[in-house]
């Protein structure tokens, strides 16, 4: 395998890990106190991941309130809590909103990335803070940057937008924000106002998306991603190496992070065949062979080296399972804390 494309196959996996180190960065710290808002279950009884359009290409759910009530998760959100900053949200907001979070879902409508595109988003969130909270820590954030914050009304949410910004915005009403941009926000308010029909109408992608889920089986975190043709080509660009790579016979990824006493990771990997599939397991099974040969942690090696590779016909699942012990220094490796001063 030339150096070319190793670094090629390094980096797709290394993105996989960064997904997973947002997530858990996202987390909200145990014993977050309640708030005043009157939001329940009653009021919000669809879940952000209900709210998704149909037809997305990734999807991620998020059950924040069942990882922050496992020991593990826990341990996991503080660590990597400090090193995302979120001390500074709270200092900006005057609360801390992650402490709020129940349900959250992040959605990218489009599987038609290159290599410089920047991709529509949307985050759906749901949990105990009231709209003028959100907006009012929006409009700080805005502020504290040198922009103008416009507020604005839309159905029943209230919006807030920088004048001066790209387009990104947010909209919340009590017990629920929307952050997204484009045409795509206006989409997600449709959605969650109940007003797009379409949602109950499952098409290819979505039916694509709950074969991957009922793969998977349930879980506090879950991530489906729908690559499309020609993805691989169009992220590493038109090097032959990339156009070659047996990654290219990827179709569909699935992920799964259950966390109890440990953190239990399980990735899926659909290819267009049976052939495809064996030859991206040879390919990860070479990079595991090889990582004493790559200058990478060794923590990181170690954990890489234990992951259990399974092909049955055109699907591989890859499966790790770590306790708090082997966490702590992957952890540490992966996401160091900041030095004292520094921001």
């Amino acid at each position: 395998m030339s150096t070319t494309e190793r670094n090629i196959h390094l980096g797709v996996l290394a993105a996989a890990v960064a997904v997973t180190v947002w997530v858990f960065g996202a987390q909200p710290r145990a014993g977050g106190p309640t708030t005043h808002s009157a939001h329940s279950a009653e009021t919000q009884p669809r879940s952000p991941l209900a709210l998704i359009p149909p037809g997305s290409a990734f999807i991620l759910g998020v059950d924040v309130g069942a990882l922050a009530r496992a020991p593990l998760g826990v341990f996991i959100a503080e660590r990597l809590g400090r090193s995302a900053g979120t001390g500074k949200l709270s200092e900006t907001c005057g609360f801390d909103p992650l402490l709020r979070l129940d349900q959250l879902a992040l959605s990218i409508p489009s599987a038609n990335l290159g290599a410089d595109a920047h991709p529509d988003f949307g985050v759906i969130a749901n949990g105990r803070f009231t709209a003028a909270e959100i907006t009012r820590c929006a409009s700080t954030a805005i502020s504290a940057r040198g922009g103008e914050a416009v507020h604005s009304k839309l159905d029943s949410f209230d919006t807030v937008r920088d004048r001066n910004g790209s387009g990104g915005e947010i909209a919340a009403k009590d017990g629920l924000v929307v952050v997204s941009g484009g045409n795509y926000f206006r989409e997600l308010l449709n959605a969650a106002e109940g007003v797009l029909g379409s949602l109950t109408q499952p098409n290819a992608r979505s039916l694509q998306h709950a074969d991957l889920r009922r793969e998977l089986g349930p879980g506090p975190l879950l991530a489906t991603w729908l690559l499309g043709d020609g993805w691989f080509e169009r992220v590493a660009g038109s090097d032959v190496n990339a156009r070659l790579s047996p990654l290219s016979a990827l179709k569909r990824i699935g992920a799964r992070v259950n966390v109890t006493a440990t953190a239990q990771l399980l990735l899926l990997l659909e290819c267009e065949d049976g052939a495809g599939a064996e030859r991206v397991a040879d390919l990860l099974r070479d990079v595991q062979s090889s990582l004493d040969a790559i200058p990478l942690a060794l923590e990181l090696r170690a954990t890489a080296k234990r992951i259990t590779i399974r092909q049955r016909e055109a699907r591989l699942s890859l499966e790790l399972e770590l306790d708090r012990t082997e966490l702590t220094p992957l952890l540490a490796a992966l996401v160091p804390e900041s030095a004292p001063g520094s921001p």
